[in-house]
């Protein structure tokens, strides 16, 4: 059986869902699991805040391989898939790693060093499938592909953040490193298998020749760099990344916060944060699944801005629980309904940016976008290693709610029509006009 992504809907939705659960397995372990485990541990805010922010930066240097990946490819096997398997193996012996660190609080850095190669791999993926998602994936599909790859990447970090806690609560930490990559290594044969076109090759000594002569590339770094620095600077491209530096500082907070607040201030196990966690996150992925036909009938910013003032009422519901008490369904309710806000903003923050990218160097801008964002969750992250044992749980709540609020109020002057002109005007094209 021959499968080919140019060739079958079907099989690009599932495709892609599948690679965004490979990505999800990281995050899941270094922002859920391995965070609650440690403050069960007795580790201090400084030291989950460390784990989560450094491990975190490679998410945040994607731009980095970017150019690279527009600049270089083996098109034979497809422009970006060469990039995906790369990244995949090594992310699953990068994973093997985990089995050097005996104690994560006694070997801080040794799991750092670790978790900054883990993560480094997962993101090289990331860009890789995001740049073939722009290369492949017709308009008419992209709401529901974004859905669907926010689903798979929710299941992925959800699903390892309860699977991880219980595997670190009873097995430890090199059998949970050991049970991950397995999972990465079979997603990997899977990717193996699919390739982009018709007529290109599966393997690099099988048959096969570039399908498509458009994907051939032959752009020098310095037209690269002139072009994105061209688009970059526009003022709604300039507008998102201000709401995206607020918003994704204040998850950057909330990821190091809750499991700290939930072990130390709330009385949960690691196990059980993990577990209700994960499960919270599996229905909010499921619901995620909706957001792209609400996309595409009320407009992504629309969306995003339901979805921050959402994320920043919940923050401050948390706030009133940490200070004042509450049962268990009150703050489970509270932990659904704030992934259910937070899944609806990371759809509706892709296809924005998505949205606003110039098709010449589409893969290369959304992976600067998308770079910018994990680093501002690893400021954010830093601002809590800083500043959270000083100001408490509900400080920091606080300070969250503030930031989205902000980034919702600057989303009032997103105007996608005038940024379509504007790249018009960039082209050289006849200006044409469309929904929002």
């Amino acid at each position: 059986m021959h499968l080919f992504l140019s060739q079958s809907t079907a099989l690009r939705l599932t495709t892609f869902s599948i690679l965004y659960v490979a990505q999800g397995i990281p995050i899941g372990l270094f922002t859920i699991a391995l965070p609650a485990w440690m403050a069960a541990q007795g580790a201090s805010a400084a030291q989950v805040g460390s784990v989560v922010a450094i491990t975190g930066l490679p998410w945040a240097f994607k731009l980095i391989s970017g150019p690279f990946m527009d600049r270089f490819a083996f098109p034979s096997m497809g422009r970006r898939r060469p990039w995906i398997m790369a990244a995949q193996a090594c992310l699953s012996l990068s994973l093997l790693g985990l089995l050097l660190v005996e104690n994560p609080v006694d070997d801080l850095w040794t799991l750092i060093v670790v978790g900054v190669f883990i993560n480094s791999f997962a993101a090289l993926q990331d860009v890789a499938v995001d740049g073939m998602a722009i290369d492949i994936l017709p308009t008419t599909e992209r709401g529901r592909a974004n859905a669907l790859m926010a689903f798979g990447q929710v299941v992925g970090y959800s699903g390892f953040g309860a699977l991880g806690g219980l595997l670190l609560t009873r097995y430890g930490l090199a059998t949970t490193g050991l049970v991950s990559a397995l999972i990465v290594s079979a997603i990997f044969l899977f990717s193996t298998a699919v390739r982009e076109r018709l007529g290109e090759r599966l393997l690099p000594w099988t048959q096969g020749d570039v399908a498509d002569a458009d994907q051939l590339v032959d752009a020098s770094f310095r037209a690269i760099f002139g072009n994105l620095l061209r688009v970059l600077v526009l003022p709604m491209s300039l507008l998102l990344i201000g709401v995206e530096l607020l918003s994704r500082m204040s998850a950057g907070i909330y990821v190091s916060l809750l499991p700290l607040m939930a072990v130390q201030d709330l009385g949960y196990s690691a196990e059980e944060y993990g577990y209700w966690f994960g499960l919270t996150g599996g229905v909010a992925a499921v619901i995620g699944i909706f957001f792209g036909p609400l996309i595409d009938r009320f407009g992504a910013h629309r969306l995003l801005g339901v979805a921050l003032l959402g994320s920043a009422g919940f923050a401050l519901a948390f706030a009133f629980v940490v200070v004042g008490g509450a049962g268990d369904g009150l703050i489970l309710t509270l932990l659904a309904g704030s992934q259910i806000f937070a899944q609806g903003f990371f759809v509706s923050m892709i296809a924005l940016f998505m949205g606003i990218c110039w098709t010449r160097v589409a893969a290369t801008q959304f992976a600067i976008y998308m770079s910018l964002a994990n680093l501002s969750r690893s400021l954010g992250a830093g601002v809590f290693a800083l500043w959270g044992a000083q100001f408490g749980s509900a400080g920091m709540l606080y300070l969250m709610a503030g930031f989205m609020v902000s980034a919702a109020a600057l989303l009032f002057w997103f105007n996608p029509d005038g940024h379509r002109v504007r790249l018009a005007e960039i082209e050289g094209q006849p200006i044409r006009q469309g929904p929002a």
